[in-house]
């Protein structure tokens, strides 16, 4: 069923300054079809472009995290792109609460708009129909929490943190870059690092025949 007339164009009124809170980047082609969905009076269809567009972002979000670093934390070797591609959206919503990509709040909103989408988009057989109150509720609700251009952390891959420390002493740039990436990673990751580099400083086998810039590198690190 299409939406009446006056719902058309209170949803379309509020559109505008909802689409405006997503970062231009992110207004690709589903936000435009979910435009001409909402013109239609299909706000079934709308949701899941909105839906579509979120999902999209939340896989980008984990590849700018880094897709070699993932592994590192979830101590799965056997996670690619290929993975990332197949996980449902539960699974993902999931892996991104895990790596500090959204917080508590945004799993939780969010997962509510993905049992929305199941129920009531055209994604899947309909259990009942929203109207544009919900609709614009639900599109506010992913761009708040996944369509959103804050900052979000990537991972820092300690193997080639672990090379570099076994290397030369670090010149200023390489000490400045690894200060960096060490404070854009989510705080349980800088932890696990501090640990690591610790553990490693205090072990006195390790200065035993290894060159003295390692331990130079750790103090400059930590």
């Amino acid at each position: 069923m299409l939406a009446e007339d006056h719902q058309i164009a209170h949803a379309w009124s509020q559109l505008p300054r909802l689409i405006k809170k997503i970062p231009p980047h992110l207004r690709d082609e589903r936000i435009v079809k979910m435009c001409v969905a909402v013109a239609s009076g299909l706000f079934d269809a709308a949701i899941n472009y909105v839906w579509n567009a979120a999902v999209v972002e939340l896989r980008d979000k984990v590849r700018r995290f880094g897709i070699n670093v993932v592994p590192q934390i979830l101590d799965d070797k056997s996670f690619d792109e290929d993975t990332l591609l197949d996980l449902k959206d539960a699974e993902l919503l999931d892996l991104c609460r895990k790596l500090n990509l959204i917080g508590d709040d945004d799993f939780f909103f969010l997962d509510q708009c993905r049992a929305t989408r199941n129920s009531f988009s055209i994604a899947h057989p309909a259990a009942g129909t929203v109207d544009e109150d919900e609709f614009l509720s639900f599109l506010s609700r992913c761009q708040k929490h996944a369509l959103s251009s804050a900052h979000k952390p990537k991972g820092v891959d300690t193997k080639s943190l672990l090379a570099a420390l076994k290397a030369t002493k670090f010149k200023k740039d390489q000490r400045q870059e690894w200060e960096r990436r060490i404070q854009e990673t989510f705080e349980a990751q800088r932890e696990l690092i501090f640990v690591m580099l610790h553990g490693i400083y205090c072990d006195p086998s390790v200065g035993r025949g290894s060159p003295p810039e390692r331990h130079r590198n750790l103090r400059i690190v930590q």
